[in-house]
């Protein structure tokens, strides 16, 4: 059985799934940071192109945590964040 998927913190970004704008180069520098500072698996579910930063969604490890990246389209400066609810400390 497959452990539920991590829903985005409530009042973060939207977080888009199933809808692919961005360049591949963005797509790739996103996934490739976020996999140099994470274990898991990184997978890609959406992205949307702007003109200012593209946004990245990706999933990682087996409970989907959720993160996001911005990035240039051409793949420059991306940036990662950690878009679910680190619970109650």
């Amino acid at each position: 059985m497959s452990e539920p998927v991590m829903a985005p913190a409530p009042g973060s970004a939207p977080f888009i799934e199933g809808t692919f704008g961005a360049s591949d180069a963005a797509v790739t520098a996103c996934r490739d940071l976020l996999a140099s500072q994470t274990e898991g698996g990184v997978t890609v579910v959406g992205s949307e192109f702007s003109q200012a930063n593209s946004a990245v969604y990706m999933r990682v490890g087996a409970n989907g945590a959720p993160w996001r990246c911005l990035v240039g389209d051409d793949g420059s400066n991306p940036s990662v964040e950690f878009q679910g609810s680190e619970g109650t400390l």
